[in-house]
């Protein structure tokens, strides 16, 4: 069984588009006017303070002239191992036990991020908090415990801070640049998409060509709609299409049916019509 087909053309995506514009418009600003507020004003404020660790196999440096291939090999296995360890139960329980158990380690699970830095030997150790120096001391206090924690379990090769934890000076989440963006966006796509959809979901011919296009038969004639035509200045006749009588009750008289002169003012077949039509309007009101 044949299904048909059903393609949108480029230029109903445009109608729509132009159609609908001061809606649209309206939505994107509004949307993106929301989006900034979330981010400004209700959403809370996270900081960042970062930390980062190298970590090597071996912990005898007194030959530092020869560098093994399978030492840095071992050394980056070492830093998915210590994602693992710094987020253990372990580490989050002390951590808690350093803050008296203000975090629950739960809680300090999901503020801290341990990540490999470009597949390296680097770790990057990250703590998202409410406040600037939250972030600090966690993440001062999660290093120190980092150290010891792999000199404990690991007891081969060692672990050095590269750059200490930083005390954050701007917040890092939410971003108001990022949820203006997207905010307009989603106003300005959802609610295209809106009129889109209403527009294909009319079932109501409109253009003399819609059905050509929807049955692929040719169009060869049109039903005049007579009471539109009326008020547009055509009658049923086509012969005088209407009078209309003035504030002196004179008539008056439009034959652009019948008239094959380029002037209308001098047409001598309308002057004639229209001494008729006034001849019989007179014998009627008689």
């Amino acid at each position: 069984m044949d299904e048909q087909e059903q393609t949108i053309d480029l230029r109903v995506l445009l109608k729509v588009f132009t159609e609908h514009l001061l809606p649209i418009l309206l939505a994107f600003v509004l949307a993106a006017a929301a989006g900034f507020s979330l981010a400004k004003f209700i959403i809370p404020k996270k900081y960042t303070s970062e930390a980062l660790m190298y970590v090597e196999n071996s912990s005898d440096k007194s030959d530092n002239s020869n560098i093994n291939i399978n030492d840095l090999s071992v050394a980056q296995k070492l830093v998915n191992t210590c994602q693992i360890l710094f987020t253990s139960n372990y580490v989050l329980d002390e951590l808690s036990i350093s803050f008296n158990g203000v975090y629950e380690p739960k809680e300090l699970d999901g503020m801290i991020k341990v990540e490999s830095v470009n597949n390296t030997e680097v770790l990057r150790i990250s703590v998202d908090a409410l406040s600037p120096q939250e972030a600090f001391d966690i993440c001062t206090r999660l290093t120190e415990l980092a150290t010891t924690e792999f000199q404990r379990v690991i007891k081969s090769g060692s672990i050095e801070t590269v750059d200490k934890p930083t005390l954050p000076e701007r917040h890092t989440f939410p971003s108001a640049l990022q949820f203006t963006a997207i905010g307009g966006a989603l106003g300005l796509v959802l609610t295209y998409l809106f009129f889109l959809v209403v527009e294909l979901l009319d079932i109501k011919v409109k253009p003399d060509d819609d059905l050509a296009q929807m049955y692929e038969i040719p169009v060869f004639a049109e039903i005049l709609d007579f009471e539109t035509a009326s008020k547009a200045g055509y009658s049923k006749y086509a012969k005088y299409s209407s009078y209309e009588r003035n504030s002196g009750k004179d008539l008056k008289l439009y034959d652009d049916a019948d008239d094959e002169d380029e002037d209308e003012d001098n047409d001598e077949d309308d002057d004639r019509g229209a001494g008729g039509v006034k001849a019989a309007n007179g014998k009627e009101e008689e």
